[in-house]
């Protein structure tokens, strides 16, 4: 066979969609060699090749590791390959379920996103100076965690915790992170006592431990400003309900409505709650706190005084 029937790398990548760096590695390590050499060193590729580079492409794509490539190429055929494609097959499964999944999540977030700036443009349009308010909510579905220390640090590591906890089953919420606050704890004065928090989800998690937070009416005040106004909106929260002749709950939810997910700039950091960079964006809430804006609902179940 003459050399004009065989290609040059670069016009072999071309044809295949790569790179010549590529061709080149993967002939380093004998994965895919050229079919010819010239005198002068140069590799030639023939037409033939490319189903045998195409099949590399697929496993590379589903996330087989280079040498099991190899090892698959060396010793292949046809039994062999149809077992290949079964676990592949299988791979591929996988993940268009993670997909699926992460498009719900999608989905869920952009409707928590809308619905919480709708709630929070509604409740300062209403009342600026006490944007609180009664509203129905539906029942729902709390993962928590407990810190025994309310070390900014251990905090973060328990949240961590939960997040992960949450993940190894499938478990995505798309809610913010949320604290709970006793209300014996707000009523001496503290209210910085952040060691039990939880996710939140609209459907029983699956295979995790979880607490019902129960359908009815909450009594929800929608807070916006820095870290060290917090006090100042719950003696509100609490300053409405003895004014209104509101029975509340022993427990109070603390939950962030917009996040490093959604807003930024002006110097104005929001919380961020995602796993990956949980850990540096709870370091940099610590040192920044008193500077910075949170949009902040705080929600406990309520109910009249019997007349």
């Amino acid at each position: 066979m003459g050399k004009q029937e065989y290609l040059s790398a670069g016009r072999f990548a071309a044809l295949v969609g790569t790179t010549k760096e590529t061709l080149f590695h993967y002939d380093e390590i004998g994965l895919f060699v050229p079919k010819r050499r010239g005198t002068n060193g140069y590799r030639y590729y023939a037409m033939d090749q490319m189903e045998t580079f195409d099949v590399i492409g697929m496993l590379r794509e589903l996330g087989m590791p280079l040498a099991e490539i190899r090892n698959y190429l060396e010793q292949r055929s046809p039994e062999k390959f149809g077992v290949l494609l079964e676990q592949e097959e299988k791979v591929v499964r996988e993940k268009m379920q993670r997909l699926r999944e992460m498009q719900r999540w999608i989905g869920e977030k952009k409707r928590f996103l809308a619905q919480a700036s709708a709630e929070c443009r509604e409740a300062f349009e209403k009342d600026p100076f006490c944007p609180v308010g009664i509203h129905t909510l539906p029942l729902q579905y709390l993962v928590t965690n407990h810190s025994e220390s309310a070390d900014n640090l251990a905090v973060n590591q328990k949240i961590g915790e939960l997040y992960a906890y949450c993940g190894q089953y499938g478990n995505r919420s798309s809610y913010n992170v949320g604290f709970v606050q006793k209300r014996e704890t707000l009523e001496t004065g503290n209210f910085l006592d952040y060691r039990d928090f939880y996710l939140i989800f609209d459907r029983v998690p699956a295979k995790v431990r979880y607490t019902v937070r129960p359908e009815g009416e909450y009594l929800c005040y929608y807070y916006k400003g820095p870290w060290q106004g917090i006090e100042a909106a719950y003696r509100k929260l609490f300053r409405y309900a003895t004014e209104q002749k509101f029975l509340l709950d022993d427990r109070f939810y603390e939950e962030y409505m917009v996040d490093a997910l959604t807003s930024q700039g002006n110097g104005t950091v929001y919380y961020e709650n995602r796993r990956k960079n949980f850990k540096i964006d709870v370091l940099r809430r610590e040192k920044t706190r008193f500077s910075q804006t949170f949009f902040i609902l705080l929600l406990t179940m309520t109910q009249r005084h019997p007349l």
